[in-house]
């Protein structure tokens, strides 16, 4: 499969007590990738279809954020025919300044991709 495009409108909000989970204004990284995020900075694998988006969380309590929008940079191909390929929506939280302990976060938008099939290759 050949992702040529695409576009991502996301909004966020926290569902948990903000002074001591997610904090107000915490600065978070969002992505779209084959790979499902296993750092807090989001590279490689984690970014290849979208590439990683700042977004400050400025939704008061548990009220959404403004939206935050990205594009697909680049084309990128993905090899399924052995094994499928996932796409994960990928967060991080850059340091433990925003965070003081688990919370929920609330993902609300669209993700429009352009994509083409190129068959199987086997």
């Amino acid at each position: 499969m050949r992702i040529k495009g695409g576009t991502a409108r996301l909004q966020f909000a926290v569902l948990t007590a903000r002074a001591s989970t997610i904090n107000d204004s915490a600065a978070l990284t969002w992505s779209l990738g084959s790979a499902v995020a296993s750092s807090a900075t989001l590279a490689g694998t984690m970014v290849n279809v979208l590439a990683s988006t700042g977004r400050t969380l400025d939704g008061a309590g548990a009220a959404l954020s403004t939206a935050s929008i990205a594009d697909v940079a680049a084309a990128v191909t993905l090899d399924g025919t052995a094994t499928p390929v996932d796409l994960y929506l990928n967060l991080a939280f850059a340091t433990g300044t925003d965070i003081d302990a688990d919370g929920t976060l609330a993902v609300t938008g669209t993700a429009t991709l352009l994509w083409e099939n190129w068959g199987d290759n086997n």
